[in-house]
């Protein structure tokens, strides 16, 4: 078997902070030392397709962002004789989703769907019979190249507690919550809780010093709070020994794993988060908060918004009180190299465990009306060739012009043509020209989910509650 796929192992991706960017270079590397492999540049092809041609047995391993439908169409195109292994690394995201769409017609017996949990499985297959049609399964290689440390000790009540937090500073992240969460800790414990937090901050509001400032007016001195900015993955060591409990309440509507949970894990420093999404099937029932679904709303695939609001009172007290289990992951398999490399030669493990089984039946996606999935397809491509292959910028910068000014949508997109360096990785840019141009992001809603059928795995996940309704999309 030779494996054809898009060269990642230097991608350009300066500022670009994302785990889906790291695990195709971390998958690039290991593919490199592990399998025969004919390396080739999407943004040089498009759908022209690898210039070396595939031929029966080999497989195309389409890892290099929400681009899968390229490697459909040029093996309609040709009359290819392989086999394609795609992957979907957001959840409710319009990238991934447009290429669910665009692929649906063309995926054949023998493909494959990658996911990173069985919750994000789950939430395409209920509503893409292709993705039954090929196959699927869940696996995102990644503890192979993490530590396997013993689980930390964990303070006992009273004694000092480190809060950690890591990943985007933002509400999609729940990371408002985080705040708010520490400060009544560090009251409600006389000052013996105190917080270490890294990540990006995505709104000013998230500026160190505005951040210590909110603190501050909560009764948090500055000494109790450490902003360590962006970390390497150099620096993870450093960071989880710095905390006793990793805090990732997210409900963020693109979350697939939470990658940050792995490797807090791996460290042996057990967390803290969200009852709904891929938690549920990484972390014990004790250590997931209940959290209420957000009703009231309808979401667009184009942002990332929080889907709702983990419960404060109940975090305060499982951390005031040390009521959550020491580090343990439930199921090793799907995240391990070996089982990634069974998926590529057509041998997928079966996913074992626990999921969330509320979350995926409580999506409601807009139907897209009158959809052309050939016209989609073809638009999709020509695009794809247009900004990357051949540079277009005329042509674009024409299509463009033509689009209803709506607030400043227009002069962004003429931002994005104009840049300079074009990036697979950067999920802020072509990814939004096709949303403007060629397939409009669906909206979406979460009403009471289905029942599930007789015989399902037991039932686990968020409330749903009607919450605020506040327009969270900005920040």
């Amino acid at each position: 078997m030779r494996l054809h796929l898009h060269d990642y192992r230097s991608p350009r991706a300066s500022g670009i902070v994302d785990g889906a960017v790291l695990m195709h270079r971390e998958v690039a590397e290991l593919l490199a030392r592990r399998a025969p492999v004919s390396w080739h540049d999407l943004t040089r092809r498009g759908a022209a397709g690898p210039s070396t041609g595939a031929g029966p047995g080999d497989v195309v391993y389409a890892g290099s962002g929400p681009y899968a439908y390229l490697y459909h169409l040029w093996r309609e195109r040709t009359g290819g004789d392989f086999r394609i292994v795609r992957e979907a690394h957001t959840a409710l995201w319009s990238g991934y989703w447009a290429q669910e769409e665009l692929c649906a017609p063309l995926v054949r017996p023998g493909d494959l769907a990658l996911f990173p949990t069985e919750y994000t499985r789950r939430l395409f297959d209920l509503r893409f019979p292709s993705v039954a049609r090929g196959g699927s399964a869940v696996a995102y290689p990644m503890l192979d190249r993490l530590p396997s440390r013993p689980p930390v000790r964990r303070p006992r009540r009273g004694e000092p507690l480190r809060l950690g937090y890591l990943g985007a500073l933002s509400l999609a992240k729940n990371f408002d919550q985080v705040l708010s969460v520490f400060a009544r800790c560090h009251r409600e414990s006389g000052g013996r809780v105190t917080l270490s937090y890294a990540g990006k901050a995505n709104d000013p509001r998230w500026a160190p010093d505005r951040v210590s400032s909110d603190l501050r007016a909560r009764g948090v001195p500055p000494a109790a709070v450490r902003a360590l900015g962006v970390l390497p993955q150099s620096r993870l060591g450093e960071f989880f020994a710095g905390v006793d409990v990793l805090v990732f309440p997210s409900t963020a509507s693109r979350e697939t794993l939470g990658r940050v949970v792995l490797e807090a894990l791996a460290h042996g420093v057990p967390v803290l988060a969200a009852d709904v999404g891929p938690a549920v099937e990484l972390l014990p029932a004790d250590n997931l908060v209940p959290t209420s679904l957000d009703q009231r709303r309808t979401f667009a695939m184009d942002r990332v918004e929080p889907l709702g609001r983990v419960d404060e009172d109940a975090l305060v007290a499982r951390l005031l009180d040390r009521a959550f289990a020491s580090a343990l992951l439930p199921a090793t398999a799907p995240y391990r190299d070996d089982s990634f490399l069974a998926a590529l030669a057509g041998e997928p493990v079966p996913w074992k465990g626990v999921s969330d089984r509320i979350l995926p039946g409580a999506v409601r996606v807009d139907r897209r009306p009158g959809f052309d999935a050939d016209a989609a397809l073809a638009g999709a491509a020509e695009l794809f060739e247009r900004y990357f292959v051949r540079r277009d910028d005329a042509a674009l910068l024409e299509a463009v012009d033509r689009l209803p000014e709506t607030g400043d949508n227009r002069e962004r997109l003429r931002r994005i043509v104009q840049q300079p360096d074009r990036d697979l990785a950067d999920y802020r840019a072509f990814p939004r020209l096709l949303d403007a141009l060629v397939l409009p992001p669906l909206g979406y809603t979460l009403e009471p989910p289905r029942p599930e059928p007789p015989g399902a795995a037991p039932t686990t996940g968020g409330r749903l509650a009607a919450t605020t309704g506040e327009d969270f999309s900005a920040v």
